[in-house]
């Protein structure tokens, strides 16, 4: 594993996320004196000043930890590049739902090497909920100790999370056939988020996420997080993720073992 400062870096992730939850909530629902503005990306995806101004928030607390200088955030990507790790940040993880007035959204921090992600924080800040991990040092909740349970019964009898990146590759999904082994469990969800349903994963709360078109920022964190449970994180055939690919994932399936091997069978 390439070698850092556990503590340090923890910290980093700890206090970053803390710092964007804070400037999100204060623009909540168009809280206090802020107004929320919206605009739209190229690729037609939504930001707001809210990302703006958490993506700021954390470049400015990681620049204070002798960490790395190389943040790759959804907003912005900062830092020569001169070192092996990386930040890989999403400073507001749902941000049509945050824009809605609907609660499932996060914040992702996830600490990188060439390899794979070493380090993780999510936080969900209208839940109160933090979650990390550093590779082999186990998971916290809210700063304790955390072992989760995953949801018993059969995967017909279980929550499963969707998520498609795009409402062009939707359409084609849902009219090709892609989709149909959501027959195979027995109620699916969507939250237009990463960090709300992998931080639910992360809780026992659902048995799995499955995603399409989603990128290393929006997934970093809480994969790290969920392979510290022993939650199972591959392709659709199985394979682990090449965390140096730099385009999104056709699809990446995280699910607890038995749900995993549930999933895959019904997508084959």
């Amino acid at each position: 594993m390439t070698e850092f400062n556990r503590r340090d870096a923890l910290l980093a992730a700890i206090t970053a996320c803390g710092t964007a939850a804070e400037v999100l909530l204060a623009r909540f629902r168009d809280a206090g004196d802020t107004t929320l503005e919206r605009s739209f990306k190229s690729d037609g995806g939504m930001v707001t000043n809210a990302d703006i101004a958490a993506d700021e928030a954390i470049a400015e607390v990681l620049g204070k930890f002798d960490v790395t200088d190389r943040i790759e955030s959804e907003e912005s990507t900062t830092g020569d590049g001169g070192s092996t790790l990386r930040w890989a940040v999403d400073p507001l993880c749902g941000t049509v739902p945050y824009a809605a007035g609907l609660g499932h959204w996060g914040v992702n921090v996830a600490l990188m090497d060439e390899k794979s992600p070493l380090l993780g924080a999510v936080t969900i800040p209208t839940m109160r909920e933090t979650l990390t991990s550093v590779t082999g040092r186990g998971v916290s909740r809210n700063g304790e100790p955390w072992v989760a349970e995953p949801p018993t019964g059969k995967l017909s009898e279980q929550l499963v999370d969707l998520e498609i990146s795009g409402a062009d590759r939707a359409a084609t999904m849902m009219s090709d056939g892609s989709l149909s082994w959501v027959r195979g469990v027995d109620h699916t969800t969507t939250y237009a988020s990463m960090a709300y349903p992998l931080s639910q994963l992360c809780l026992g709360r659902l048995a799995g996420v499955v995603c399409y078109g989603v990128g290393t920022v929006h997934l970093a964190a809480g994969v790290a997080i969920a392979e510290e449970l022993g939650i199972k994180i591959t392709d659709a055939d199985g394979e682990p993720l090449d965390w140096n690919v730099r385009e999104p994932w056709p699809v990446m399936v995280a699910a607890w073992p038995e749900a995993h091997d549930g999933l895959l069978e019904l997508m084959q």
